[in-house]
């Protein structure tokens, strides 16, 4: 979208300057203002935005040519043509070079507040931590992909009830207005956990993710908020939570149970509330996006 942005403003600039630049009947040294607006912003998804703007620029107090007239000096019109065009192309750079450093800037997780192998072993004996982390990404694309196309019992099994409930309600809205979530062609960028919190049988989990994928909302095969093209990073807190107690029946009527977070009984219909041996997303917390 911002490349979109500043490839239309060079081209508007660029028409500006060769209109001005046309000779004219009458003295051309009137000059015009200019302004200079990054509108650098990642995608008003955070409500937020950067960047600057230069001017407006009187470039009418600038002398091309040597003189205070135009007229019959085709060089100050060549001259001042250039000199305009290598200004308009420094602001592009200028601008291009500060978005793409506050953007790496922006999304560059700080290392130092990770959790050490040894104090990750503590927990999980020799379990590898970028195993480990890689697991927690593929649980959380999967969530992802279930929660687009309406699947309730996939979500069940990987979410907490809590969780689980506030999905629900979210997906029956977007059922009710037909609308769909597309969310794709994910990228991983970093990951980190940063906190390891072992109650009782109860471990948490906390992490921090930054990922890349395409979001909009699509009514009728149409995109209706957001835009299908772009892809937008992510920065995320993650909260997954795991126990070793392990509850292999419905309480209610015997039935064997599956290792999920939260099910229905396939017997009696029953919602049975329980804790997961595998480690189930309990909060999902964007620190950040654009």
């Amino acid at each position: 979208m911002k490349k979109k942005i500043i490839t239309m403003s060079i081209a508007i600039l660029f028409l500006i300057t060769c209109i001005s630049y046309i000779p004219q009947q009458t003295k051309a040294d009137s000059g015009f203002d200019t302004n200079y607006d990054s509108g650098g912003s990642y995608g008003g998804s955070y409500g937020g935005s950067y960047g600057g703007s230069w001017g407006p620029s009187d470039y009418g107090s600038w002398n091309y040519g040597g003189s205070s007239s135009y007229e019959g000096d085709s060089g100050g019109y060549t001259i001042g043509f250039i000199i305009e065009v290598i200004i308009i192309i420094c602001i592009v750079i200028t601008v291009v070079k500060r978005d793409n450093n506050q953007s790496d800037y922006y999304f560059i997780l700080d290392h130092k507040k990770e959790i050490s192998d040894e104090e990750f072993q503590k927990t999980f004996g020799n379990k590898d931590k970028k195993e480990f982390l890689q697991e927690r990404y593929n649980d959380f694309i999967k969530i992802q992909q279930d929660w687009m196309n309406f699947d309730y019992d996939d979500l069940r099994k990987k979410l907490t009830d809590e969780l689980y409930n506030q999905y629900s309600m979210q997906l029956d809205t977007l059922k009710t207005k037909n609308q769909k979530n597309i969310i794709k062609a994910f990228i991983y960028k970093d990951s980190m956990i940063t906190k390891i919190i072992k109650e009782n049988n109860e471990i948490t989990v906390e992490m921090e993710l930054i990922t890349s994928f395409i979001d909009y909302i699509e009514q009728d095969g149409k995109p209706v908020r957001g835009n299908k093209r772009d892809l937008i990073t992510h920065q995320y807190l993650l909260t997954f939570v795991m126990t070793n107690e392990s509850l292999n029946e419905c309480p209610n009527c015997g039935a064997p149970l599956t290792d999920s977070s939260s099910q229905k009984c396939e017997y009696c219909g029953s919602i049975i509330s329980k804790k997961s041996k595998k480690a189930v997303l309990s909060k999902k917390e964007s620190i950040r996006q654009g």
